[in-house]
């Protein structure tokens, strides 16, 4: 709260004090568009309907509040429709199949001038009908090497806290398996950029994730072989991940940029992947970018993952999502970018401008069926 007085009064100077030399506020308005269907929902067991369509609007304000200060203000609205969690219950239509969430960001950035190094916190947190979660977090950005090299390190911590719905026909059984209704995840990131030369620079990263606590899906069922009721899915209270990243950029000329990214991840639960990112950026005029879009995602199954009927009755731990499962699977698609320079008047006495546009179609498509259409856009305005 003390964070938004200060921009409000920031805000409401008058246009005769300092804040006119101020740097202008960036506001960046997103909304996206999300459609997929396949058939192999973790919610009926690793059969059935995963149709589903999201929409999604974000909205980021940046206010610079002195020459070394930035005040972030990060909110976003999704909302649903879902044929896969409406089979929670057995009457089709029912509430489960649409959801809202709701999510906000506040964080402060400072500039150290002497060395130019970067320091940044923030809080926030999301609310939906089945999840309650807030979080905290921290980064530090340090250049060095006349502005050749730079170290960046974040971290973040999320505490969540599930509200427990079980599937229709599971709620009146005991559930010994569910011992708690919290989760709590931690993210350390370490990244490290250089530039090799004017046309070519790389970032190299690192990470460390644990999570602890409910990391099942209450509303996940998983059936057996020979037995003719489903168990809720049942995984372990803690799991660590490990990813590794590689990124270059070139500059091929004035027009064309190649932006490479390699990925590889491995966890506790046994699952090892890879990823593979390829964006072309060129430029055909001043004002207008188009850039190809290609993914390639392998990965290795965890070790808890088995179909539909597929566990062993005695096995401890047992997931049919298909999230899990070993995979192939590709994204293509196409960005669009525009650099309007058009000018909104906001007062007799100050312009804002609209700095940017931009357009990303993506169609997704994996080795177990499901597709998936995604649209964004995003517009950019300094006031």
């Amino acid at each position: 709260m003390l964070l938004l007085a200060g921009a409000g009064r920031l805000c409401a100077q008058s246009p005769s004090d300092s804040t006119q030399q101020r740097a202008p506020i960036d506001v960046n308005f997103l909304f996206h568009y999300y459609q997929q269907d396949g058939d192999h929902s973790a919610v009926t067991g690793g059969i059935g309907t995963q149709e589903l369509t999201d929409y999604a609007s974000h909205l980021i304000v940046v206010i610079p509040v002195d020459t070394v200060g930035k005040l972030s203000v990060d909110a976003a609205v999704n909302t649903y429709s879902s044929a896969s969690t409406d089979r929670i219950d057995n009457r089709v239509s029912s509430a489960s199949s649409n959801d809202i969430r709701a999510a906000i960001q506040l964080g402060w950035e400072q500039e150290r001038t002497s060395d130019g190094a970067l320091f940044g916190w923030g809080m926030g947190g999301s609310v939906e009908s089945d999840y309650l979660s807030t979080n905290i977090e921290g980064s530090w950005y340090r250049p060095f090497g006349q502005g050749q090299d730079a170290f960046f390190l974040s971290g973040q911590a999320f505490f969540d806290r599930w509200v427990l719905y079980f599937p229709q026909e599971l709620r009146d059984t005991v559930q010994p398996l569910i011992t708690t209704d919290r989760r709590f995840s931690y993210n350390l990131e370490f990244q490290y950029q250089r530039i090799i030369n004017r046309r070519l620079n790389l970032a190299l990263s690192a990470g460390l994730s644990l999570q602890d606590g409910l990391l099942s899906t209450p509303f996940h069922r998983v059936y057996f072989p020979g037995e003719g009721q489903a168990r809720i899915e049942h995984l372990p209270g803690r799991r660590w991940k490990w990813p590794l990243g590689l990124r270059l950029n070139y500059f091929a000329g004035s027009r064309w940029v190649l932006r490479f990214a390699y990925r590889y991840y491995f966890d506790s639960f046994g699952i090892r992947a890879h990823s593979l990112d390829f964006e072309a950026p060129f430029r055909l005029t001043p004002g207008f970018s188009f850039w190809p879009i290609y993914r390639y995602h392998w990965q290795q199954a965890s070790t808890y993952f088995a179909p539909y009927e597929g566990h062993s009755p005695d096995a401890r731990y047992y997931t049919s999502d298909y999230d899990l499962a070993g995979l192939e699977s590709q994204k293509f698609g196409l960005g669009l970018q525009f650099t309007p320079l058009w000018r909104l008047r906001l007062n007799p006495r100050r312009l804002g401008e609209v700095s940017q546009a931009t357009i990303r179609i993506v169609h997704y498509r994996r080795g177990d069926g499901l597709r998936a259409w995604s649209v964004g856009t995003s517009w950019g305005l300094k006031l």
